[in-house]
């Protein structure tokens, strides 16, 4: 039987919010009552006002925020993970808490006030950086549980911003509700076409 949790944590940058992301909420959903996602800004350690509790993770996350991995800003991405996951899973929309702000290695007493004492924090089993990412938040003293995502889809952000630059089409990796938010953005002016 799946262990179930009363409350996960996931965060990420979400350069977009893919069908990658969206099985994974899936899975996690799954397993918990309530779903905490994170929506990270993008910015480095060398930014920071405040030493990282965490600094070899937050020197390994860094590269992941360099500015052509990250081309949407924080609001557009907060909007879009909320509005996406809201119309991928309606039946748990009230299980599902979506916030924006600091990466948490950057701003941890904050989000230690915020996320809910009971947190788990959920992260794949698939790669060295999720691997860094899980042993931060253990040597922060946090609960967390490593889930296999090898049976989900393999999509991934550079997967996705290569396509878009390639002028394919993206359907099958992104969902309708994220590709109707990037083009009001770019009809706006709000982000680049």
């Amino acid at each position: 039987m799946t262990e179930r949790f009363s409350h996960l944590v996931w965060e990420g940058r979400f350069q977009p919010v893919h069908r990658g992301h969206l099985a994974y909420v899936g899975e996690l959903l799954r397993r918990t009552e309530k779903l905490t996602v994170v929506v990270v800004a993008n910015e480095t350690s060398a930014d920071a006002r405040h030493p990282s509790p965490v600094p070899e993770f937050s020197r390994t996350v860094d590269g992941h925020h360099a500015g052509e991995r990250n081309p949407w800003p924080l609001w557009l991405r907060h909007r879009m993970v909320r509005a996406t996951v809201g119309a991928a899973f309606p039946e748990r929309v009230s299980d599902v808490q979506v916030l924006a702000g600091h990466r948490l290695d950057l701003d941890w007493p904050l989000y230690r006030q915020l996320l809910p004492p009971e947190r788990v924090f959920a992260v794949p089993a698939r790669d060295d950086f999720e691997d860094a990412k899980a042993a931060a938040w253990t040597a922060l003293g946090e609960r967390v549980v490593r889930l296999d995502v090898t049976h989900l889809p393999a999509v991934s952000g550079t997967q996705v911003r290569e396509l878009m630059a390639a002028g394919r089409p993206l359907d099958t990796v992104l969902h309708p509700v994220t590709l109707g938010l990037l083009a009001s953005a770019a009809e706006a002016g709000e982000v680049p076409a």
